[in-house]
């Protein structure tokens, strides 16, 4: 599926305008963001961009904007030109098959994204991935939901989950989750395409969906009604000022808010199934 790249001129006396624009386009179904001067560039996939929304919007504040179409079979040699190892602390490196230095971090993970989301590069996957760390796998059992890349996946595994479930509804996600499963040389990933109708029914340890805000409120539900009890639930891909509407899904559904940090006015939470 081809991407719609949004590039949306913001000048300096008006940059107070771009975490509003940024909200309401993740809203929207943007996956991805980011910042150069006086532009803000947007990442959809073609097949649920608005170009009549984002126009209305847009007008509004009197900015102008282009898009372009940009097709997956580019992505690979974009990304090679443009991605440099993300390093999370002393925790977790992310890199590239054509990255050989050693960043002396507990773990290592190798990520080849195709058109898949989750390079560590992004606010919401470092911040998962920092929360993750904080708590103990051993035996337990994962559900990925939104799995992107597979990292998150990749992630629980590494750190002791037994058994792993990786969903996306992306073609392209499924078959990178199953290619850096391999690359990692980690085995107990069962990758599922679908949506959460296609969520194997069961009653998961740790659940981690970090996807956008309108289908996270949808899916939450249905999620805590998988989770043990005492689960623990990793959300994200929402902006901070959207945090509370999260809190009030997770308290309607059985799920006690824990945490978050932020990054870049984005923002990844805990909750937990009581």
């Amino acid at each position: 599926m081809n991407y719609i790249e949004l590039s949306v001129n913001i000048p300096e006396e008006k940059s107070a305008l771009s975490d509003i624009i940024i909200a309401f386009l993740a809203e929207q179904g943007f996956e991805s963001f980011s910042e150069e001067k006086n532009l803000l560039l947007a990442y959809i996939t073609e097949d649920v961009y608005d170009e009549e929304s984002a126009r209305m919007l847009l007008k509004d504040y009197d900015l102008s904007f282009n898009t372009k179409i940009i097709p997956q079979q580019n992505w690979n040699e974009e990304w090679e030109k443009n991605f440099d190892p993300t390093i999370i602390d002393n925790l977790l490196t992310i890199k590239a098959p054509f990255h050989h230095e050693d960043f002396h971090t507990i773990h290592t993970i190798i990520i080849e994204p195709k058109m898949s989301f989750g390079t560590g590069h992004h606010a919401t996957t470092h911040m998962m991935c920092k929360l993750i760390a904080e708590y103990e796998y051993a035996e337990a059992k994962v559900l990925d939901y939104g799995c992107g890349t597979g990292i998150l996946a990749i992630y629980a595994s590494i750190l002791g989950a037994s058994d792993v479930i990786a969903v996306d509804i992306d073609e392209w996600a499924y078959e990178n989750t199953i290619e850096n499963a391999e690359k990692n040389q980690v085995f107990n990933i069962t990758a599922i395409k679908g949506d959460i109708k296609s969520v194997p029914e069961s009653k998961y340890d740790f659940i981690f969906a970090n996807i956008n805000l309108n289908i996270l409120k949808k899916d939450i539900p249905v999620l805590s009604n998988y989770m043990n009890k005492g689960a623990v639930l990793f959300l994200s891909g929402f902006l901070i000022n959207e945090l509370p509407q999260i809190e009030k899904v997770g308290l309607d559904n059985g799920l006690l808010f824990v945490k978050n940090i932020e990054r870049d006015n984005w923002t990844a939470c805990i909750v937990n199934k009581i």
